[in-house]
């Protein structure tokens, strides 16, 4: 399935909820009820977290159901704490609806160990829309849009003059019964694919956009529409070419699309523009200036130990005696076998080719060099024969492998047995290093050695 395949279902589903919200959010901006929507969502979410605590599986018409009741009851708070001379503003009951339903959802996550379900209320599963889900949510959103239509002079009074509607002898809570009531319909269709926080900028940050520019509600809808198209077109491509979650890619391209249309609107109505694009530049270079201290405090901070806590540093103390333990363990057993070997090997072959045996990473290149050698020097060659043959650390293979090279090349056999240990080995070993002495001497052109005798008693 190509890029443009997969991203089609959620950009048309994206396309959908900004037709439908950025309407609403108009409405919920010049209510003053800003937060409405947020509380609506977590409360759609609260039904179906509920729901999951009963066995009702997300995704599933039974959680939307439930969750469809959950707004209902919200819708119908929201209705009633309406009142005409308020002395608590209706927005503060909004943000403790909120609250309260995103503390009951945590409390009930906890118990079903739904955390990744949270996670998905929060910012959904916008990637994995199906044209099924857009053919739902286009034909519920459209029946919300007749009802609105159908009623849209009274949700319009109220909405823009709410004193006035009750003047008017309009029965207020009844027409916000039905507003949160439609308006709870396509919040619980929206967060079970976008999720709360998508949710959220879809109301506000399109109508914004538009009530910047304008006053006219047509204008304002093309705007909107207009705008919200845009933004989520490339919030999208980012998500798909930066691989990154797709809600909050459209919710932080959102973000710069406002500051880039406060902007716009600062210098458009300023008349001095000079005056304007001077502040803007000032205001771009706190903002860098900004962006930068964050940064360099962040990376500052970070080296000290003021960034470390007291777990991770015992953490750290308790990996590092481990590995130094480790390490003193291995020196002690590498200083172990060096002595090994020089006990055995020192007289015949000397130190300085015991380091260069040693100083291989292991008996494959042992051997390799011990050819090298071989081909220049039958002696200096032989020499490093014998350590691999005198060598604990040699594996079998390797023994063998040398033992052949010795005897190809000498023309004669000297007992060893390379399924042996070397220890086991000591009388062929010391014959061998006789051997070695006499080629030794003769090159020298010294005379015949002194005896050596049975030594094989000393070895270790």
């Amino acid at each position: 399935m190509s890029a443009m395949e997969l991203m089609l279902a959620p950009f048309a589903e994206c396309l959908i909820l900004v037709a439908i919200h950025t309407y609403l959010g108009i409405h919920v901006l010049k209510r003053r009820v800003i937060f409405v929507d947020l509380a609506l969502a977590q409360i759609a979410a609260l039904g179906t977290t509920v729901g999951f605590l009963f066995g009702i599986m997300p995704d599933t018409p039974a959680a939307l159901a439930f969750s469809m009741v959950f707004t209902f009851l919200g819708a119908a708070v929201f209705a009633v704490t309406r009142f005409r001379h308020e002395r608590i503003p209706q927005e503060a009951i909004i943000g403790l609806t909120y609250a309260i339903a995103c503390a009951v959802a945590v409390m009930v996550v906890e118990k079903t160990r739904g955390a990744e379900h949270l996670k998905d209320i929060l910012v959904g599963n916008l990637l994995w829309v199906t044209w099924a889900d857009v053919g739902a949510a286009a034909a519920v959103y459209l029946a919300v849009g007749v009802v609105h239509f159908a009623f849209r002079r009274q949700f319009l009074a109220i909405s823009e003059n709410a004193d006035k509607a009750y003047a008017l002898g309009l029965p207020v809570r009844a027409w916000d019964f039905l507003f949160y009531l439609t308006f709870g319909v396509v919040i619980t269709f929206s967060t079970r694919v976008a999720g709360v926080l998508l949710v959220f900028v879809f109301l506000v940050a399109p109508a914004i956009l538009a009530l910047l520019m304008t006053e006219r509600l047509v204008v304002q809808l093309l705007i909107g529409w207009g705008t919200g198209t845009v933004v989520t077109v490339a919030g999208l491509y980012l998500s798909w070419v930066l691989d990154l979650p797709s809600g909050p890619a459209v919710i932080a391209f959102y973000g710069v699309a406002l500051v880039a249309a406060a902007v716009i609107v600062f210098l458009a109505r300023s008349s001095d523009h000079w005056w304007a694009a001077r502040r803007a530049l000032l205001g771009a270079g706190l903002t860098a200036l900004a962006v930068a201290a964050v940064c360099g405090l962040g990376a500052g901070l970070a080296r000290t130990s003021l960034a470390v806590s007291d777990e991770a540093r015992e953490a750290a103390t308790q990996v590092s005696r481990s590995a130094d333990a480790a390490t003193s363990r291995e020196a002690r057993a590498l200083e172990s076998h060096r002595q090994l070997l020089e006990s055995r090997a020192w007289r015949c072959v000397g130190g300085n080719k015991i380091d260069r045996h040693l100083s291989f990473a292991g008996p494959e290149e042992q051997m390799q060099h011990a050819r090298h050698i071989l081909e220049d020097d039958r002696r200096r060659g032989l020499e490093f024969v014998f350590l691999i043959l005198a060598d604990d650390a040699v594996p079998l293979l390797y023994r063998e492998e040398a033992l052949a090279l010795l005897e190809e090349t000498l023309q004669g056999r000297f007992g060893y047995d390379a399924a042996l240990q070397p220890i086991e080995n000591a009388a062929a070993l010391e014959r061998l290093c006789g051997r070695l002495k006499r080629m030794k001497q003769a090159d020298r052109g010294e005379g015949a050695p002194r005896p050596i005798g049975r030594e094989a008693a000393r070895w270790p």
